[in-house]
């Protein structure tokens, strides 16, 4: 069984998984993980181990990430745009690469299934339009509407390292910015990080999956702004021209 088709048919199920996150956001993260590892690799890690040994200790005050934050669709990259750029690197490079290699460019041999299902993956993990982050000295938690929540126990630790039945997990500092890495079975890896701008008043979400039947990774940006919790008697979504709406609810009766 090629394994293009293996890795275009686990990211479909992973990609399935991700669309049940409206009723399933507890199991999203095991359902995502499990469908892409246990198609990818037929080897299971050791139980869930923190490792601690050699990461240093951070110095000086950390970024301050906690609050309420909404997308701004106006900042962050437009997916279809950035898709399309995309393709153009993945055309950009393996050109490039045949024609230093042969001396001319083959009309083929861009794995087209490969590339379309990294991307719409990248896609379904970066859509969540609301951030609620929770954070103290002990550590962060970010909870992703429509998706799970990204946690780090950093501690008096720079970073602190995982391993699972899924793959190995990395989360700390890199300087001011907050770092999530995923290393998943069959050469699959995501990266999240988060930055803070100088005012506070901006957050931008960097993302970028990768996979070792692509060569080339895809990244996409968000930024997302504060905003203030309405009332608990009112109801606030996005909607589809990318505004903010709030309806206030009906007494009970």
């Amino acid at each position: 069984m090629p394994a293009s088709w293996l890795f275009t048919r686990c990211l479909s199920l992973a990609m399935l998984c991700f669309r049940l996150l409206h009723r399933l956001l507890i199991l999203g993260s095991s359902c995502m993980l499990l469908f892409v590892t246990a198609c990818a690799s037929d080897q299971v890690a050791s139980p869930a181990a923190l490792n601690t040994s050699v990461a240093p200790k951070h110095s000086g005050a950390l970024t301050d990430f906690s609050g309420h934050w909404e997308k701004n669709y106006q900042l962050s990259d437009d997916f279809n745009t950035r898709f399309q750029l995309y393709i153009a690197d993945i055309q950009r490079t393996f050109t490039q690469s045949n024609v230093e290699a042969t001396g001319f460019s083959p009309a083929g041999g861009v794995n087209a299934d490969a590339i379309n299902g990294l991307a719409r993956f990248a896609e379904e993990i970066t859509r969540m339009p609301l951030l609620d982050i929770t954070q103290d000295a002990a550590g962060i938690d970010i909870e992703r509407e429509n998706d799970f929540n990204l946690r780090c126990a950093y501690g008096e630790l720079l970073y602190v390292q995982s391993s699972n039945a899924f793959g190995n997990d990395l989360c700390g500092w890199n300087s001011e910015r907050m770092v999530f890495r995923m290393q998943l079975g069959g050469g699959l890896a995501i990266s999240h990080q988060i930055s803070l701008s100088p005012d506070g008043g901006q957050l931008n979400v960097t993302t970028t999956v990768s996979s070792d039947l692509v060569a080339v990774p895809v990244v996409i940006s968000n930024y997302y702004t504060r905003f203030n919790p309405p009332e608990d008697n009112y109801d606030c979504q996005l909607t589809l021209t990318r505004n903010r709406v709030c309806t206030q609810q009906g007494r009970s009766q």
